[in-house]
């Protein structure tokens, strides 16, 4: 198996209602291994098709309003100032890797060893249901944070050293009650969002001489205007903001002048550049939306497979959405697979051979990031379910969350082989909810 080439750190690595303060968990879960059931080429034509879309990238102003006392300060985050280059120098194995899937229906989110396939911790993502979906790891794996659809941001520590007791869960039936867990380290509520799904990490700046990651921020982004605790929203602007990631405070806020008819924004993604990604669903043009880190400016993509979202070695963003394809932000060019997989909606993440990898019903399927040609696909027996999160481990094995069952899979790419583990609940996971999106923006940069 290839692995990512990740930050090697010694301390680290791996986006109202009933109140429930305190649950028993589900019963712990449990991993089973099978041998390879997949197939070398994919169904359908393994030709690709590009079109020009004509569309402007140009920049648009953006009014800004900072959160914080200081004024919210802006920092320029280009290649070189992220110490994305240093960052090559600290990359090597990682020490830890977990999955951290949400558990929509019971308000939870489950932090799964990817190497021993055992749920270490569970962890509420506020104090009342907040049917929480997207996950994003830091490029350290020090931390995740959780998005909840009914509004509501929560970052939770990997590791003991970083939480500030030792009263944490250590599995699905050990759920501490809101506010009393030790490696929950802030809830930033919004309370004017009725629908809050993207969530991702900026890198932060590298420390050369300590291969640390500092000052990391944290986007996410909100519909308003809807029935509290539906997850959709009505109002004629939406909202991004920028977190401080050590104390959760909302450093910067924009509005953006697109209608939310149904759920706003969609899915997220971050750049080598640091900026976010954003996708709109079921609400026409503009399909993606990009807003820069250093000045909150945004531009323009056309309407595309936006249903997940990720950023491939190239610096592609790419959709998944019944006909997966990749944008090239600097040609403003779209390129799809030929054909059609079985596939009406789901994530998608690069393995790091050069594979990405998108869920189908059933199963999960390969396309080369060069080629837009079909790979293998891997199908789970009796598996009915369509397989909605996606995401790549550090140590390089594809995991697929099939939409609102009780497991998740993991598959060994070079044999095709999996394991599967049990005990989740309602699971519906987007992003990079390992880590290994953010890590292959920061340790294999865009050439150029």
């Amino acid at each position: 198996m290839r692995s990512f080439t990740v930050l090697a750190l010694g301390f680290a690595f791996a986006c109202g209602g009933d109140d429930v303060s305190a649950q028993d968990g589900t019963a712990e879960g449990g991993a089973t291994t099978h041998d390879g059931s997949g197939s070398s080429g994919g169904s359908g034509s393994t030709g690709a098709s590009a079109s020009a879309t004509g569309a402007s990238m140009g920049s648009t102003a953006a009014d800004t309003t900072a959160a914080s006392s200081d004024g919210g300060a802006i920092f320029d985050v280009g290649v070189n100032e992220t110490g994305t280059t240093g960052a090559l120098d600290c990359c090597g194995p990682a020490d830890f890797s977990y999955i951290w899937i949400a558990n929509s229906t019971q308000s939870t989110v489950s932090k799964i060893n990817t190497r021993t396939m055992v749920e270490e911790g569970r962890y509420l993502t506020r104090a009342t249901l907040g049917n929480p979906s997207r996950t994003s790891v830091t490029v350290d794996g020090r931390a995740v944070a959780v998005a909840n659809r009914f509004g509501g941001v929560v970052k939770i520590y990997a590791r003991s050293e970083d939480c500030t007791g030792g009263n944490t869960s250590t599995g699905a039936a050990d759920i501490k009650p809101w506010g009393t867990d030790d490696c929950v380290a802030w809830y930033t509520d919004f309370p004017e969002a009725t629908s809050q799904r993207p969530v991702a990490w900026t890198t932060g700046v590298l420390d050369d001489a300590t291969c640390e990651w500092k000052d990391q921020k944290l986007w996410t982004a909100e519909g308003r205007g809807g029935t509290p605790d539906s997850g959709m929203c009505s109002a004629n602007s939406v909202w991004v903001h920028r977190l401080d990631g050590e104390t959760g405070v909302v450093e910067d806020s924009i509005e953006l002048p697109y209608p939310c008819t149904t759920f706003g924004w969609y899915g997220g993604a971050v750049d080598s550049n640091n900026d976010l990604w954003l996708t709109r669903l079921f609400e026409n043009t503009p399909g993606a939306v990009r807003v820069h880190f250093d000045d909150l400016t945004w531009d323009e993509a056309p309407p595309f497979y936006g249903y997940g979202i990720t950023v491939d070695h190239n610096g592609m963003i790419w959709g998944a959405t019944g006909v997966p394809g990749k944008w090239d932000p600097a040609t403003s060019t779209w390129t799809t697979i030929a054909g059609s997989i079985n596939n009406y909606g789901v994530g998608l993440a690069e393995d790091p051979t050069g594979l990405m990898w998108v869920g189908i019903v059933g199963g999960v399927q390969a396309i080369d990031v060069e080629t837009m040609a079909l790979g293998p696909s891997v199908m789970f027996p009796g598996e009915t379910a369509q397989c909605k999160g996606i995401s790549v481990d550090l140590d390089g094995y594809v995991w697929a969350v099939p939409d609102s069952q009780d497991r998740a899979y993991k598959v060994d790419t070079t044999d095709l082989s999996y394991d599967m583990f049990s005990g989740l609940q309602g699971a519906y996971t987007y992003s990079d909810m390992t880590g290994g999106a953010i890590n292959s923006v920061a340790c294999n940069p865009p050439a150029g």
